[in-house]
């Protein structure tokens, strides 16, 4: 049996990548699953050979492809932005942020995305983003600035609504926006083109995992309540089957990345990783993976 080697950084990735890997083994295809370390060193070890799949940081990867690294993404399990916007009770639309300010989380593409979304949607001269470190108000803890009127909303991931609903914050309905988030499965060229039968397994898989996941939910639970559920410290079989569905409900209906979703993700880290500028993040997707893979479906 082949194997390949996918590394991930963020145990909530867990529950899904586990079910890749239950998928790919009908195929006669081996997932070893490992996760690195928060900070640090990540896309190297796939340039160094020590693995042969990232499962996420899409975002920062897109800038090293654009600086001459030989790096191709062939499927994503999230093309949508998974956090929710929460505001302060006398906020009714979206146009009321207006003269406000928004608390944003000072990390990642969470500090980045909000100025995009505000500027898309006529907001970005009149709203002030304000950003919050998690060594002040703890991990995701920025929405405490709205309830407190500093500020007048904020986008929340969907794992941590349930402090802000219980301080009063309501979360105001918007139209899904395109981000690539996880799991995004990125590999090398070299590893695209010489082992192409063993990564058309892996998208297949993708596939598989991406429809039982969303539509089975005894099978999907069964592997989540077992190596995932151990990774994330989960002792109660209620707190796992919320988490599926908070996980389930981002997971786009296939494994493949949306044309906003690309260009949103792109546009956002123009401003860390300028090289983005003028890069067709295009080229860095190989789909024909996908391609092959929905053929097969469209078949049985």
């Amino acid at each position: 049996m082949s194997t390949l080697r996918i590394l991930y950084r963020d145990y909530d990735r867990a529950p899904y990548l586990y079910t890749l890997q239950a998928m790919a083994r009908r195929t006669g295809l081996d997932v070893a699953i490992e996760k690195a370390e928060l900070g640090g060193r990540f896309p190297e070890f796939l340039l160094e050979g020590a693995t042969d799949f990232l499962a996420e940081n899409y975002w920062q990867l897109q800038g090293l492809r654009a600086k001459g690294q030989p790096l191709v993404s062939v499927a994503t399990a999230v093309s949508n932005l998974n956090e929710v916007l929460f505001v302060h009770p006398s906020i009714t639309t979206i146009d009321d942020l207006r003269g406000k300010k928004l608390a944003i989380r000072g990390v990642g593409p969470s500090q980045l995305i909000p100025s995009l979304w505000l500027a898309d949607h006529g907001l970005g001269s009149s709203v002030e983003c304000v950003a919050y470190s998690e060594d002040d108000v703890g991990r995701w803890g920025q929405w405490k600035k709205v309830a407190s009127g500093e500020c007048h909303g904020t986008f929340v991931t969907n794992f941590y609504q349930d402090e802000p609903l219980a301080a009063g914050l309501k979360p105001l309905p918007v139209e899904p926006y395109g981000f690539i988030g996880n799991v995004t499965l990125t590999t090398t060229e070299a590893i695209a083109e010489n082992r192409r039968a063993d990564v058309q397994a892996l998208v297949d898989a993708a596939f598989e995992a991406t429809h039982l996941f969303r539509t089975d939910p005894k099978a999907a639970l069964e592997i989540c309540s077992g190596e995932p559920m151990r990774l994330m410290k989960i002792a109660d079989a209620g707190q796992m089957a919320h988490i599926y569905n908070i996980l389930r409900s981002e997971l786009s209906e296939m494994p493949i990345p949306t044309a906003d979703g690309i260009s949103n993700t792109r546009r956002m880290a123009v401003s860390r990783a300028p090289e983005l500028a003028n890069f067709n993040t295009l080229v860095m997707w190989d789909l024909s993976f996908a391609r092959a893979a929905l053929k097969k479906r469209k078949s049985v």
